[in-house]
């Protein structure tokens, strides 16, 4: 159900509901969580089914629970759009947060999060911009250049994943934590979310979520890419 991993003098623990918990500072780390996503696709006359909040909330609580994180970080892209505010969504985010009232939360500002205007207060929910920093640990959105000082840097918005076989053969994907170059890449949190086919490189390592399982694997690579 997971796995422990050290990049630098940082420990972390990959949790295979595609999240990442940081024990000695108790944050549970996740990223792509696009509430709303459905309501947005729904206003634009594209028949979705409902939901997908209330999975992903029902998923983020249960790891709550299970690891007693004191703070939250939302890696970017919290919302799919302003549109994906809608009251169903907000009522839902609103219980979680009084279901979790003595949580810090955090949400480095994602692509998607750019336009979404204020917040409601009551949720406390601290916005940063990419580039904050936990200890030796820098916080951003998209991948990028380590800075030279940080043992890593925790991101998201590709919602990376692995080809599993080729051609004819061709089975589907699956979603991954990615690392390259120090730069540690977290799987789509959000329950309506796609996935993108990554092509790791020498020194890349990779853990593939399967059937809540946490699988490692690195190049070279024969029929998973």
């Amino acid at each position: 159900m997971h796995v422990d991993i050290t990049v630098g003098q940082t420990r972390l623990r990959l949790l295979a509901r595609r999240a990442i918990y940081w024990s000695q500072l108790q944050t549970l780390f996740v990223a792509d969580t696009h509430f709303g996503k459905d309501a947005t696709f729904r206003r634009h006359g594209i028949p979705v089914p409902t939901g997908s909040t209330a999975a992903t909330l029902s998923i983020l609580s249960q790891m709550l629970a299970t690891t007693s994180a004191k703070h939250l970080v939302i890696l970017g892209d919290m919302f799919h759009a302003r549109s994906s505010l809608s009251e169903e969504v907000c009522d839902a985010l609103s219980s979680f947060f009084a279901r979790h009232a003595e949580l810090r939360r955090t949400l480095v500002r994602g692509n998607h999060d750019a336009h979404l205007g204020p917040l409601p207060e009551a949720w406390s929910l601290e916005v940063v911009e990419p580039g904050t920093r936990m200890g030796n640990v820098a916080l951003g959105h998209q991948p990028t250049t380590v800075p030279e000082d940080a043992d890593l840097l925790l991101c998201g918005h590709l919602h990376p994943a692995l080809s599993i076989g080729r051609g004819k053969d061709k089975l589907g994907k699956l979603p991954c934590f990615w690392l390259s170059k120090r730069c540690l890449v977290l799987p789509a949190l959000g329950q309506f979310t796609g996935t993108y086919a990554i092509e790791m490189a020498a020194n890349d390592r990779a853990w593939v979520v399967a059937d809540e399982q946490l699988i490692e694997l690195a190049p070279p690579l024969d029929d998973i890419r």
